[in-house]
């Protein structure tokens, strides 16, 4: 049964992959490709049964038809710098020519193309994500473009150069001409280029809102209906615990708690989910907030319910004073309960635990920084912090489902901030979000 149902969860994961909207592809460490989705084998011409299993740069080589081809090299020097750091790279824009389906030449073809690690637990590399923005018809507008204004520039120059030759003044007209066309032509061709630019930009954000609304959607209405069938198990769990607890043995007890804590613990996933999808439905309010006062209440509610775990822990709290800022109150406040929640958890072995918070105003941006002197994270594994339920460490050292990252970081995002992590591992950590120094008001 069980196998059954690991193999149909394999198909379906494998499904909703190749479905995705974006271009993506999978490979392994040595550079086998491993999947890839519709929209990349589409805008790629390539054809599945062809792609996957085989290197990739036998699928995909250089265009020998152009001689400044260099698509290889940059790809297989940016996956190498993966390899062997463990951090996304992010390649400038790249001309890389795809071979045509009947093999008879390749299509001209530019890209804006990323490449990011997965790791296990252990951080070992396991896959490389390939993802890519297919930006030719862009590339080809402004080749265009700037072959247009070389040519403007060119009978600009003949005119210039023949403007004191006044036997010559025919061509000096034809060439004043030729310049006015050409410029003309090109000034025409980028009204039209710019307008159709515009309106496929407008087209895709329109899309992209639509998604993210229907993804919001889903996750909020899935996450809901999950709770219904996880109260039955826990109810009858509790009944089989009440009403029968003499004739189980000690294992069977064992069980039963086991089955408990996890619905306990899949409830507090779902609960999480459920608050990262209102963030995307909540309005924003802007109000002044004043970042000392609910930085301080925040610690002294975080420092009550660790009490709870921890009675004979105590942590420092050095607090400077912090510039006020402007937000919606309650999710700024829930910003510093997860973060200074996040800074309590990790220096619970340290007898001597502190926190330190300390802000400032640099330019047009408010910057607040927390940090302590826990157990801290290895700096490879930085771009986990934030994703959602997302762990460095395993659940028997610390608790917790690994949403609080990810939920300031959205609140954080929604507010025009942004949020980043140093560590080094025994040390501590610090924690440093930015915000404007105004926010507008919803509409």
């Amino acid at each position: 049964m069980t196998s059954e149902h690991d193999a149909v969860g394999g198909a379906d994961f494998r499904l909703i992959f190749e479905s995705v909207p974006g271009l993506f592809m999978v490979l392994l460490p040595d550079l086998t490709i491993a999947a890839a989705s519709d929209a990349y084998l589409r805008a790629t011409l390539a054809d599945r049964a062809q792609v996957v299993g085989r290197h990739l740069f036998d699928v995909f080589p250089d265009n020998p038809g152009n001689e400044a081809a260099d698509g290889v090299a940059n790809l297989r020097s940016s996956l190498q710098r993966v390899i062997q750091s463990r951090v996304p790279d992010i390649m400038a824009l790249q001309r890389y020519d795809v071979p045509l389906p009947d093999g008879d030449g390749f299509e001209e073809r530019y890209w804006s193309p990323s490449n990011y690690p997965v790791l296990d637990q252990y951080g070992q590399l396991l896959y490389i994500i390939h993802r890519a923005e297919d930006v030719t018809d862009y590339a080809l507008i402004k080749k265009e473009r700037d072959e247009l204004k070389r040519g403007v520039d060119q009978a600009e120059q003949e005119w210039s150069m023949q403007a004191d030759d006044t036997a010559g003044g025919t061509r000096h007209l034809h060439a004043l001409n030729r310049a006015l066309k050409l410029e003309i032509l090109a000034r025409n061709k980028l009204e039209d280029d710019n307008s159709e630019l515009t309106e496929q930009l407008k087209h895709n954000i329109e899309q992209l809102e639509a998604s993210n609304k229907e993804l919001e959607s889903f996750s909020y209405s899935v996450s809901h209906d999950l709770r219904a069938p996880l109260r039955a198990i826990d109810g009858f769990a509790r009944i089989l615990e009440e009403d029968i607890a003499d004739q189980l043995d000690v294992e069977a007890r064992r069980k039963l708690q086991v089955i408990r804590d996890n619905v306990r613990n899949m409830g507090r996933l779902i609960e999480a989910l459920l608050e990262y999808s209102r963030l995307g439905r909540k309005e924003l309010s802007a109000s002044p907030v004043d970042m000392t006062m609910i930085a301080r209440t925040g610690f002294e509610t975080v420092l009550a319910e660790f009490s709870k775990l921890h009675p004979t822990h105590n942590v420092n709290l050095h607090l400077d004073e912090l510039p006020a800022a402007q937000g919606d109150v309650p999710l700024l406040r829930q910003v510093w309960f997860n973060l200074l929640a996040n800074a309590c958890k990790f220096s619970v072995n340290n007898p001597e635990a502190s926190i330190w918070i300390s802000g400032e105003q640099c330019e047009d941006r408010l910057i607040y920084r927390i940090r302590d002197n826990g157990a801290g994270f290895d700096m490879r594994y930085q771009t986990k912090l934030f994703g959602m339920f997302q762990r460095l460490h395993r659940l028997s050292e610390f608790e917790g489902i690994g949403a609080g990252l990810a939920i300031a970081q959205r609140i954080l995002m929604r507010h025009g901030g942004q949020i980043e992590a140093q560590g080094i591992v025994g040390e501590g950590a610090t924690f440093t979000f930015s915000l404007p120094l105004s926010m507008r008001s919803p509409a």
